[in-house]
């Protein structure tokens, strides 16, 4: 566990909705925040356990699962430095509702509950920059939930790959054939075939869970039109 510490006047946090807010409001946030590691896998939030704390990934990639009755878990949401975790928190929740865990290890910021809650409640640009993002993340689900009827596994391991670097905020990355096909919803057959077509292209390597993006401009045209669409809700919810 670690803390970064900057000169407050040049304080940036490394997650883009919280270095959206005016530097005025940024100052404090190197009081509230406290930056940890984490590890693939390590999970972050228990379905139902109490909020203590808000996550910003920094380079972390975080996922949050729905869990069925018989133990089965399923994808439904993927948060990089483009967000935060757990969005209920936006919403006066102070249960999460669904699991979340560490998809890709890294640095993520940590606000407690109570610091999260009070800037909601006394920063009117805090507040509607959160909501904002939340609206941001209820259209990348609805995107989603279109993208894995209509798009081919091939797209949507592409897209999927490149907004993981986007958010790793680089070319190299550890990822599994086991979580991306959990992350695609497909067989691990299917995400071997997918990541096979793209090596063979040029688009990345992927050798023993290590995936390096080789070009990422052939990567992201062979991405489904999801991409787009998502990486333009996050970008306009930061501007507005």
């Amino acid at each position: 566990m670690l803390n970064l510490r900057r000169p407050a006047g040049a304080y940036t946090s490394g997650n883009r909705v919280l270095d959206a807010l005016p530097a005025g409001d940024r100052i404090d946030l190197i009081a509230d925040l406290e930056v940890v590691n984490f590890a693939a896998h390590q999970v972050t939030h228990e379905v139902g356990a109490f909020l203590g704390h808000v996550n910003f990934p920094i380079d972390a990639v975080l996922s949050v699962v729905a869990t069925l009755t018989n133990g089965d878990t399923v994808e439904v949401g993927t948060v990089g430095s483009e967000g935060f975790v757990e969005t209920d928190a936006a919403l006066h929740s102070s249960l999460a509702n669904r699991t979340s865990f560490c998809q890709v290890r890294g640095m993520v910021g940590q606000m407690s509950m109570a610091r999260f809650t009070s800037r909601m409640a006394t920063s009117q640009t805090f507040a509607q920059l959160m909501r904002r993002n939340v609206r941001a993340s209820l259209f990348s689900a609805q995107q989603f939930a279109a993208c894995n009827v209509k798009h081919s596994v091939q797209e949507r391991c592409a897209r999927w790959l490149s907004m993981t670097a986007d958010r790793v905020g680089g070319t190299e990355f550890i990822l599994t054939h086991d979580l991306l096909a959990i992350m695609l919803g497909v067989r691990r057959s299917g995400v071997s075939e997918a990541a096979e077509a793209l090596q063979r292209m040029g688009a990345i390597s992927y050798r023993r869970g290590a995936v390096t993006v080789k070009n990422q401009k052939l990567l992201n045209d062979s991405a489904c039109e999801c991409y787009e669409a998502c990486k333009h809700a996050f970008s306009s919810a930061l501007r507005e």
